[in-house]
């Protein structure tokens, strides 16, 4: 019974604070100016519209809502303007296909990210160059009519880009999770004493070091907007016996067109080569940048 007097205050309550920001809404300064519309979404909640909406409104304007519900006190132009917005804009999601692909060297990078088209070599032969959003390699037409000889040449990179490939589908508006990682091996020791004496047991236990990101995509027209959230686990030393996990956490935004190939950002890998001979030594030091890139496109 006590519970369910608390959810009755709580209810109460809630009514409460309608009640009064209706009465603010109807005794505010701006009231003489304009006219009370209540709009009733349809796919988009308030929440969602109020930051469009508002640049359209006036310094007096009021905007306000709930759930699926916009209460506005603006002029009539303003609001022939907003519900004119409201319809591209209070639209159902989009369904999204985003593709995540991770330790991208340099060389994909340019070749994901590059120019797209084809030659016409002659009346009889063309080499067509895959678009950023397709595959690998090159496509190669001979001759014309029935005696056309089409090819692909494609690329043996391609078989690597799909190890490194992440696909999942969300609603625009919904965040998406991207996740990486690796095991790695840390020691323990377990310190036991009993009445023979102390003993001392030594092992390695795989830990899950996760890395990965957030995605929430947002899409207008045929640019999209991507809010990133990142999260990265590394094990670093702390002056004992065994390291400790830390977590990094970094936030981006990126924008560009659907099917477009975009770079979240890269993890910087040091190699070290060693060239020996009979009579000489030495040691080089490359580093390289390895990235990820992101696409979002449209599922029909």
């Amino acid at each position: 019974m006590k519970w369910g007097k608390q959810a009755i205050r709580v209810a109460d309550a809630r009514k409460n604070l309608c009640c009064w920001m209706w009465l603010v809404l109807l005794l505010s300064p701006a009231a003489a100016a304009g006219e009370l519309e209540i709009i009733n979404l349809r796919h988009r909640s308030a929440e969602d519209v109020l930051p469009v909406i508002r640049p359209l409104l006036e310094k007096d304007d009021v905007a306000s809502g709930m759930n699926y519900q916009l209460i506005l006190r603006t002029s009539p132009q303003n609001l022939e303007q907003v519900k004119k917005l409201l319809e591209s804009i209070d639209v159902a999601p989009r369904r999204l296909k985003i593709t995540v692909l991770q330790n991208a060297d340099s060389e994909t990078v340019a070749r994901l990210t590059g120019v797209s088209g084809n030659i016409g070599l002659s009346r009889e032969a063309r080499v067509a160059v895959p678009d950023s959003g397709g595959g690998s390699g090159l496509n190669v037409e001979l001759g014309q009519g029935q005696d056309r000889l089409k090819a692909r040449v494609s690329s043996t990179r391609a078989l690597e880009d799909e190890r490194n490939t992440q696909q999942l589908q969300v609603l625009e508006g919904n965040r998406a999770l991207v996740r990486g990682g690796q095991s790695v091996p840390v020691p323990q020791r377990q310190v036991i004493q009993g009445p023979w004496g102390t003993r001392v047991i030594d092992s390695v236990q795989y830990q899950e070091i996760g890395s990965g990101f957030y995605v929430l995509p947002r899409v207008n027209g045929d640019r999209v907007t991507l809010e990133i959230s990142t999260q990265n686990d590394a094990l670093v030393p702390d002056g004992g016996d065994y390291p400790v996990m830390r977590v990094q956490q970094a936030s981006s935004t990126l924008s560009g067109r659907l099917g477009e190939w975009l770079e979240v950002g890269g993890l910087g890998q040091q190699k070290d080569n060693d060239n020996s001979t009979l009579s000489t030594r030495g040691t080089s030091r490359i580093r390289e940048q390895r990235k990820v890139l992101i696409k979002v496109e449209e599922v029909e």
